[in-house]
């Protein structure tokens, strides 16, 4: 194994050109940790937002990334050696996970998802963060009964489209809010009801449910889809927060859910709350991932040096499902298959 990766790294907060390959020593695994060499890294939108300074405290230089799948190449302290050459993804918050926009990094134990030998890694750098979220959202977060009407915004996006999946496991009958005919047409194959965004989207829900209006709203847009959110809520309806991508939402006056009666809610993915439970929907995850129950989009792959490219696409809003990047070099990458 070699003692040094190619990472990307960011010396300066700021633009996706801060983005920069570079090199660093290969992490070591401590206890409870395993040493995973990576075939692919999730991007996600929160990788963004730390570039950009919207989250206070993040120590530079910096190793973007908390999502990843390859083989286990070296375990810490405490952890059964049989991991060895297993083939994993996973996602964990820093520290505790080392930065995945990189050949090597560093992650628990226990937040680990034991992939099956059919399992592309690309695949499975693509559902941890999203997937368990959204898992979150629909079993932790409310209890969504057979019959229930649900409207989940962005819903072509990574999150988006397993809560749109999950939601219908449950029974419900789901509408997603899309921004293109494009995003619409996906959306629709999931088995959701696209509604495109605009002024009139509580007359048009209004007219979908006779009147009534949804039961559930999951929204991660926050500030520009509050106020429509709450509009479409049918009595004793709730709003469940889970993201702010166009700004944090503005404060809720008690006296105006009164009248029907309306829930305020908000969601945090924190796998260190009840890891039972937590490790119970990693299984059920991969279980219906590989099943072919739950179907993960994969929208652009980008070798790692591209990074500054998955960065700008993401905050287009012009990609539809994941965007993944893949570290290992071609050689890797044939041998990991």
């Amino acid at each position: 194994m070699k003692n040094r990766m190619r990472v990307i790294v960011v010396q300066k907060l700021g633009s996706p050109e801060v983005l920069e390959l570079s090199e660093a020593p290969v992490p070591k695994p401590g206890p409870g940790q395993v040493l995973v060499q990576l075939h692919a890294a999730g991007v996600n939108f929160s990788d963004t937002e730390r570039r950009r300074g919207i989250y206070a405290g993040l120590a530079l230089p910096w190793i973007p990334g908390t999502e990843g799948a390859g083989r286990v190449v070296a375990v810490g302290p405490g952890v059964e050696p049989a991991l060895l050459d297993r083939r994993v993804a996973f996602w964990a918050m820093p520290p505790a996970v080392s930065g995945t926009y990189a050949e090597y990094a560093i992650a628990p134990a226990s937040s680990l998802f034991l992939l099956g030998p059919d399992t592309p890694f690309e695949l499975g750098a693509a559902f941890p963060q999203q997937g368990l979220t959204a898992y979150g959202l629909v079993f932790f977060a409310t209890v969504i009964h057979p019959g229930a009407t649900i409207l989940v915004h962005a819903a072509a996006g990574g999150v988006g489209q397993t809560l749109v999946q999950l939601a219908r496991r449950q029974g419900a009958r789901v509408f997603g809010t899309v921004s293109s005919p494009e995003k619409a047409a996906v959306v629709a194959h999931l088995g959701a009801e696209p509604l495109l965004y605009g002024e009139d989207l509580p007359e048009r829900v209004a007219a979908a449910t006779g009147g009534h209006g949804v039961d559930r709203v999951f929204d991660s847009v926050g500030k520009a889809t509050q106020d429509q959110s709450l509009a479409v809520l049918a009595p004793h309806g709730e709003l469940i927060f889970f993201g702010d991508a166009s700004g944090p939402p503005a404060p809720i006056d008690p006296d105006h859910l009164y009248g029907r009666s309306l829930k305020i809610g908000a969601f945090g993915l924190n796998v260190d709350r009840d890891p039972a439970a937590w490790a119970t929907a990693r299984r059920h995850l991969l279980e219906w991932i590989e099943a072919g129950e739950l179907a993960i989009s994969i929208s652009r792959r980008f070798p790692l040096e591209e990074a500054a490219e998955a960065h700008r696409l993401l905050e287009s809003r012009a990609s539809i499902g994941k965007v993944v990047l893949m570290p290992a070099g071609a050689e890797e990458r044939r041998q990991g298959t």
